[in-house]
């Protein structure tokens, strides 16, 4: 199993439980730093790669140093993370790390892990979707999201949701639990930009929790100062 596979399952692991502990039987539990310990791992997993296959025609072979030092190169200039490796000498990443300077790489970040979020949101809102009222309007939908889901994945709740009434809702986290323990001392936009990355698993996530009620959406986050974070959810018209 590669290690984009081993990420997914684990993923996909998390998303059969209940993000805060415990399942609706309260007999499986997860320690609350899971997942935030997954989605450092999650981002520099999926980034590392994604800059692998990119690369996968230059990999190095032991004992071709001059070839190592032309890919160490070419990787410097395409803004790619730097490899480390582990005792047997395979590349490995830990923790927050910061974001590569290259848009193209991101970007296929950004689909693998805004896809992977949206699989953990459709299996979540099928297993704690309220058994005893069928949710239909939108804005219900949403409140599910802003009061249950977040309380399952961070241990509380949206703190502010606004919308126009016209299929446009925004959602307010003024202490998003995974920015907690970034560090913001390269300053505002700097820190903002390291912390773009994980924010695209829970747009995946509120894209698959609205999608399994039959909703079609398009969600983009920002943050302008860590730990603050808002979410814009757009509902896609069949028209």
């Amino acid at each position: 199993m590669n290690n984009l596979q081993t990420v997914t399952a684990t993923a996909n692991l998390l998303a059969a439980l209940s993000l805060d502990g415990k399942d609706s039987t309260g007999d499986r539990q997860v320690n609350g730093s899971a997942l935030e310990l997954l989605i450092s791992e999650l981002v520099n997993t999926l980034t590392l790669t994604t800059q692998e296959t990119k690369w996968g025609s230059e990999q190095v072979t032991q004992g071709n140093e001059s070839k190592e030092e032309e890919v160490a190169e070419d990787r410097a200039l395409a803004g790619a993370p730097k490899r480390s490796t582990d005792a047997r000498g395979s590349p490995m990443v830990s923790g927050w790390q910061e974001v590569p300077d290259n848009s193209e790489l991101m970007e296929q970040v950004y689909v693998k892990l805004e896809l992977i979020g949206f699989r953990i949101g459709r299996r979540l809102a099928e297993r704690f979707a309220p058994p005893n009222r069928r949710l239909t309007d939108t804005l219900d939908i949403v409140k599910f999201v802003c009061k249950d889901i977040w309380m399952m994945m961070f241990n509380r709740q949206i703190d502010n949701l606004k919308t126009n009434h016209r299929g446009i809702y925004v959602l307010q986290d003024n202490k998003f639990k995974w920015f907690l323990r970034m560090s913001g001392n390269n300053g505002g936009a700097a820190a903002a930009r390291r912390a773009q990355p994980y924010i695209w698993l829970p747009c995946g996530i509120i894209r698959g929790v609205l999608d399994s009620f039959g909703v079609s959406t398009v969600v983009i986050a920002e943050t302008l100062g860590l730990p603050q974070c808002t979410f814009q959810i757009k509902v896609v018209s069949d028209a």
